[in-house]
């Protein structure tokens, strides 16, 4: 059955008169998506300062507000046309300067930044759109001691677990493994089984012959051409039940527009000799232990050659990683040349505090670019993030002139996955 849309829109031109329409808006509607009472309230305050705030910076522009039904989350959608760069006030980095005298009038930006899960913003010419994420309430899982499992019969593979089997899945990965090797749903299983029913998470479980849970496999779309996974995940029948997972997903990705297959989260449970290593990141563990996270990556179809973007202080890097792939790239220079850009820079943060690691992404590259990745780097710092990294996309000349700026203010580039994003994308770290 084709799912029903249930989105609601809303046109309006920014204006303060209009904000009482908005917040009996996403009042009325967030709750039918499943939002409770405190994360609707606090949903209402942030589309009612994203409303205000346009009203006070970009008077009389035509606002577009889609409110949607996530399956896991609710989205409050805007489109507008205004100086993207005012969003600056929303990244984690502004906390400080929004209470100097310029920033002042930006409280209602970090006021909703605040107030909601996750935020992204993009531009499409000059249509600037921003969505706020707001996750629905689940109930932490509460894993006991891990209990060895014994196989009984032949291993089989079920490609689509009722939520059970995926709440119970989740919950032994938590006592097999640390945190750091985990994907964030895990800890809150309601959540994870929503997110596969949605389609926004895959997921793959090995049961023996009396269908005893052996072990998990999971997976999401990273861009149109990759695949990002997670695991394996044994909890008994060791490396049978590693290969039978992992040549599951791979028999599954097979079939799909894909070209590549990495991981975001690999245990040692992964067969390696189906995989081939990008690179490594250096991680430091809250008690100070330093680790070395592999990543893998299995190319899936013909590698047809392709146009990236590039710092120049970049290029070296680049020919090296691609020699090292054998992928066929025409590699075009770009740098700043004094053309107008943005005032401010506004950059996204994806956070995993368990791990002390967040990946920044860049939204709108702006005049103070250094400024702005040196202030990300001291506030993480602050707030014990001791990993992190930072993703470019080498399919936009925007994103890759960052290149310089990144290494200029501490960060290294450390690898380059093929089709990451809309083109390769090259992983950052800062040192």
């Amino acid at each position: 059955m084709k799912e029903v849309d249930q989105s609601v829109s809303l046109s309006l031109c920014a204006d303060i008169a209009w904000v009482p329409l908005v917040q009996s808006l996403v009042e009325q509607g967030a709750p039918v998506f499943g939002l409770d009472q405190n994360k609707t309230l606090r949903l209402v305050m942030a589309v009612e300062e994203i409303v205000a705030h346009l009203a006070n910076t970009a008077p009389g522009t035509r606002i577009q507000l889609n409110l949607k039904p996530g399956g896991w989350h609710v989205l409050a959608d805007f489109a507008f046309t205004a100086d993207p760069s005012e969003l600056w006030a929303m990244t984690i980095a502004a906390r400080s300067d929004t209470f100097v005298p310029e920033g002042m009038d930006h409280l209602g930006l970090l006021l909703a930044s605040c107030m909601v899960d996750g935020f992204t913003v993009h531009l499409e010419g000059e249509v600037v759109h921003l969505a706020l994420r707001q996750d629905l309430t689940y109930l932490p899982a509460s894993p006991g001691k891990a209990k060895p499992v014994r196989q009984r019969g032949e291993l089989a593979i079920d490609s689509s677990p009722e939520p059970a089997l995926i709440k119970l899945a989740c919950l032994r990965s938590l006592e097999f493994y640390p945190s750091f090797k985990l994907h964030q749903a895990f800890s809150m299983p309601g959540k994870a089984a929503d997110m596969v029913a949605k389609g926004d998470l895959s997921m793959a479980v090995a049961l023996d012959g009396v269908g005893a849970l052996m072990g998990m496999i999971c997976w999401h779309v990273s861009s149109d051409q990759s695949i990002g996974f997670f695991g394996p995940y044994v909890f008994a029948g060791g490396e049978k039940t590693a290969s039978g997972l992992t040549d599951h997903l791979i028999h599954c990705i097979a079939r799909t527009r894909a070209m590549g297959l990495f991981s975001e989260l690999a245990t040692d449970d992964l067969p390696m000799g189906a995989f081939e290593s990008l690179g490594h990141f250096d991680l430091i563990q809250p008690k100070g232990k330093k680790l070395c996270r592999e990543v893998w990556y299995r190319h899936l179809g013909e590698d047809m050659g392709a146009s990236v973007w590039a710092h120049p202080s970049m290029v070296n890097f680049l020919e090296k990683c691609y020699d090292q792939q054998v992928l066929m790239r025409d590699i075009r220079q770009t740098d700043g040349l004094g053309e107008r850009l943005p005032r401010r820079s506004v950059f996204s943060a994806i956070l995993r505090p368990e791990a002390g690691e967040v990946t920044l992404l860049p939204m709108v590259t702006g005049e103070d670019a250094k400024e702005c990745v040196a202030l990300h780097v001291e506030t993480l710092n602050r707030k014990n993030f001791s990993n992190i990294f930072f993703k470019l996309d080498l399919a936009h000349g925007w994103q890759a002139s960052l290149g310089g700026v990144l290494m200029e203010t501490g960060f290294k580039p450390r690898l380059v996955l093929p089709y990451g994003g809309k083109s390769d994308v090259v992983v950052f770290q800062h040192v």
